[in-house]
C-alpha cells in the first residue's frame, strides 16, 4: 500500500509512526535528492519556530510589559490574526515534540540534520573554498608501476603536482571545478573542468584540455573514494551510506548577538569495509544548513594520506565562463587537445 509521504513527515514529527513507517520515510528520503530536500525544507521551518519559542520563553515579565504596544487591530483582522496565531502555537507544539524525540534518538537526528546540509548544498551557488593540509603520511610504499616509466605517455608529460596546501578551489554544481596551486617558484598552477571536458594551465607551455571531464580531477584527493571535492551534494550522499554519524551540540561564538550564524559540528565515522577518509567533520549554520568547514581525517591521495580541511572563503556568483579554460589564459596560448580513445 503506498502511503503519501506527508502522511509520513507529518507523522514523524507527531512521534505517531511505528517501525515499519519510519522505515518507508527513510527509504523515501534515501530514494531521490528531491525527497531529502522537501523533508529538509520541513525540518527548516520547525527549526525557526523552534528558534522563536526559545526566544519567547526567554523574556521576562518586565520585557514583556515594556514591549511597545501595537495599534489598535481592525475588527476584520481579529479572526485572521487568531487563526494565524493558533497555527504558529500548533506548529511550535510540534516541533517542541519532534525535538524532544530527536534527543531520544542521536542517530535520528543527525540523519535529520544530514538531510538539511545536503539540501542546503544543493541550493548553494558558486562556491570557493581554502584548502589546508594539516598533516601528510604515507599510508602504502609507492606501487611498482608508479616508479616505472610508461613511454612518455600523457600522465608521464604532466609536470610535478604542486602542494595542495593553501590551495584555492572553485566550484558548481555539475562537477564544474577550478584548482588553483602555487608552484615552488611562486608561479600558479591551474586545473578545472567546466562539467563536460577537462584542463590543465601551467606555468609554461601549452594549455592542455581533456574531453574526459575527470581528467584533471585527479590531482583532487578523494576522486577514487566516492568522496569527490568537486561535488558537495555526492560527497555528502556517500557520508549517508558507508558513515556512522552523529552531530555535536550547537556553538555560539562569545560576541554573536543572534544566532543566525550558530554553528554545529557534523562529524562522520567511516563503517568498516568502505573507502574513504577515516572521519569527515562538517561545520554547518544552524538555521539554514550552510556548510562553513570540511575537515577530511586521511583522506587516501595515493601513496599518501592526507587530513586536511576547506573553508569556505566566498560564495559570489564566478560568472557564466569562470569554468572554462579561456577565462584564465592569454587568447594567444596554444592549446593542446586530448580525445578519448
Amino acid at each position: 500500500m503506498n502511503v503519501d509521504p506527508r502522511q509520513l513527515i507529518s507523522g514523524y514529527f507527531d512521534d505517531t509512526l511505528n517501525e515499519n513507517e519510519h522505515v518507508r520515510l527513510t527509504e523515501w528520503i534515501n530514494a531521490n535528492p528531491a525527497n531529502a530536500r522537501q523533508f529538509a525544507d520541513a525540518s527548516l521551518l520547525h527549526d525557526r519556530l523552534r528558534d522563536e519559542l526559545v526566544v519567547q520563553a526567554t523574556l521576562t515579565p518586565e520585557e514583556v510589559s515594556g514591549r511597545p504596544k501595537l495599534a489598535p487591530t481592525r475588527p476584520w483582522r481579529i479572526g485572521r490574526t487568531a487563526a494565524v496565531l493558533s497555527g504558529i502555537a500548533a506548529a511550535l507544539v510540534i516541533v517542541a515534540m519532534v525535538w524532544s524525540g530527536l534527543g531520544e534518538s542521536p542517530a535520528s537526528a543527525a540523519e535529520v540534520e544530514l538531510n538539511r546540509v545536503i539540501a542546503a548544498s544543493a541550493r548553494a551557488v558558486d562556491r570557493t573554498y581554502r584548502i589546508t593540509v594539516e598533516e601528510v603520511a604515507l599510508s602504502r610504499p609507492p606501487r611498482e608501476r608508479d616508479r616505472r616509466p610508461t613511454g612518455g605517455g600523457p600522465e608521464e608529460r604532466r609536470p610535478p603536482k604542486p602542494a595542495m596546501d593553501n590551495a584555492l578551489l572553485h566550484v558548481r554544481g555539475g562537477h564544474q571545478f577550478v584548482l588553483v596551486r602555487t608552484t615552488a617558484t611562486g608561479e600558479l598552477f591551474l586545473t578545472g573542468s567546466n562539467g563536460r571536458s577537462s584542463w590543465a594551465i601551467r606555468p609554461d607551455g601549452p594549455v592542455r584540455v581533456s574531453s574526459d571531464r575527470t581528467s584533471f580531477s585527479r590531482d583532487l584527493p578523494g576522486h577514487e573514494q566516492s568522496m569527490a571535492l568537486t561535488d558537495t551534494e555526492e560527497a555528502l550522499q556517500t557520508l549517508r551510506k558507508a558513515y556512522d554519524i552523529q552531530v555535536l551540540p550547537v556553538e555560539t561564538a562569545p560576541d554573536d548577538t543572534s544566532r543566525s550564524e550558530s554553528s554545529r559540528l557534523l562529524v562522520a565515522v567511516k563503517k568498516p569495509g568502505n573507502r574513504g577518509p577515516k572521519r569527515v567533520e562538517i561545520t554547518y549554520v544552524v538555521n539554514t544548513g550552510r556548510i562553513l568547514q570540511m575537515r577530511f581525517v586521511e583522506m587516501p591521495y595515493g601513496p599518501e594520506s592526507l587530513t586536511l580541511r576547506l573553508t569556505l572563503t566566498d560564495e559570489s556568483d564566478l560568472g557564466p565562463s569562470f569554468f572554462e579554460h579561456t577565462f584564465h589564459h592569454a587568447p594567444e596560448r596554444a592549446v593542446e587537445y586530448e580525445e578519448l580513445p
